[in-house]
């Protein structure tokens, strides 16, 4: 299946330091925050901010780790799913059908590659 969009982005904190506890309530931290805005950046730069897909979606994710350190292969979606519906790529998380994420090698810095299919309505 060939991909509509092919993606690269900044390696993203995990679901654990992408929240925090702020008087009872559940935040995006500061680390979050600050990923949001690089990967909307980037988002920009290659010209896919706004994008506005509506359709179903099916994502696979390659993760490439900044470091060998062992981590749990699920934590690694929610901030660059929020920051693609905050850069208007898509309307919402909620489109995506099926995920596929597979670890790969260490890159220097760490990175996400993205491949995202569109179902036709």
């Amino acid at each position: 299946m060939a991909s509509d969009y092919e993606i690269e982005l900044p390696y993203p904190p995990s679901v654990n330091g992408y929240w925090r506890n702020f008087k009872g309530r559940q935040i995006i931290s500061k680390r979050g925050r600050d990923y949001r805005k690089e990967a909307i950046a980037h988002l920009e730069n290659i010209g896919l901010a706004g994008e506005g897909l509506d359709q179903r979606l099916h994502v696979s994710v390659i993760i490439h780790p900044p470091t060998l350190r062992k981590y749990d292969i699920d934590n690694w979606c929610k901030a660059p799913f929020d920051a693609l519906t905050h850069a208007g790529f898509w309307l919402d998380d909620e489109q995506v059908d099926s995920l596929r994420v597979k670890k790969a090698h260490k890159i220097k810095g760490g990175l996400l590659k993205l491949a995202i299919t569109t179902t036709p309505s």
